[in-house]
């Protein structure tokens, strides 16, 4: 026998595709599916719209910012133009601030050159007109204590008083007082140690003390200090010039002294009283004692 739960299952669904079937021929399903269609239709049309007006927002939006951009990049391009046009103005101004600088320092230079050389030729001229005196005053005031000429025959003898009263001491250096001994010298070499004498190194009785006697020999030295300046000399083929590089101020002859030996050259003539001719022999054998 076929089961009952069958039976009623196979009603069900005959009852519904009898309901289906029905609704098929009278054409109410397919209006509701038209209807329905219609809905999703409707829903699909609005969110399009929607999407469509969000898009044209969204591509306004852009064009704006787009736009705005621009303006900022075209107004940042004018301001680094309107930079760059004053940059270029001040660099120009600089620039002509320079080279008036230049000019002026140039100026400056060889109006210090020019007045260097004057104060040459003055010191040159002054130098002669003080030789020039130099030798008459030392011979009016040569007298026996700077000449070789005997006091016997010295006009104006000068009176040498005594003013001191006598104290009753004895001449020379008296009691606890302290010598005038002459001023030691910094060494200018290492200390030379003297060997013991033979008869320390003979006799072991004598033993060495704290005591340590300390004696200087000082003496002097002159050297000789040349400086020799070149300069190449240039031909110009065109306009047969010859030039070369200028000399330092006070390089005139072929052999110039400084200001040192000046300054010891004077000191010879005024301080010691030495002629023109005879400082002119001492500086020449000097000179030529070094040459050798």
């Amino acid at each position: 026998m076929p089961d009952a739960y069958d039976r009623i299952t196979l009603l069900c669904r005959l009852k519904a595709a009898q309901t289906r079937n029905k609704e098929l021929e009278s054409g109410e399903r397919y209006v509701r599916l038209k209807e329905l269609h219609q809905k999703e239709c409707r829903e699909y049309g609005s969110r399009i719209l929607e999407l469509q007006k969000e898009a044209a927002d969204a591509h306004k939006e852009t064009i704006r910012v787009r736009n705005y951009w621009f303006q900022v990049l075209e107004d940042m391009l004018l301001e680094f133009e309107k930079m760059q046009k004053k940059t270029k103005q001040e660099l120009q101004e600089m620039e002509k601030r320079a080279l008036k600088a230049e000019k002026q320092r140039d100026d400056a230079l060889d109006k210090v050159k020019e007045l260097q050389h004057q104060f040459y030729e003055t010191a040159v001229r002054l130098e002669e007109e003080q030789g020039k005196n130099l030798k008459p005053r030392a011979q009016i005031n040569r007298d026996y204590e700077n000449s070789s000429i005997p006091s016997s025959k010295t006009l104006r003898k000068k009176k040498i008083t005594n003013s001191r009263e006598k104290t009753g001491r004895k001449p020379g250096g008296q009691p606890g007082h302290k010598g005038h001994c002459r001023k030691k010298q910094e060494p200018t070499r290492p200390a030379i140690l003297l060997p013991p004498p033979e008869i320390v190194l003979e006799d072991n009785s004598f033993k060495k003390t704290s005591k340590t006697i300390i004696k200087q020999r000082v003496g002097i030295r002159m050297l000789l200090d040349v400086t020799e300046y070149h300069a190449d000399v240039y031909y110009s083929s065109q306009t047969g010039e010859r030039v070369h590089a200028p000399f330092p101020a006070g390089v005139i002859d072929d052999v110039n002294y400084d200001g040192s030996i000046r300054a010891f050259l004077f000191l010879l003539n005024n301080d010691c009283c030495t002629s023109i001719d005879k400082s002119r022999q001492f500086l020449s054998g000097l000179t030529a004692m070094w040459s050798t």
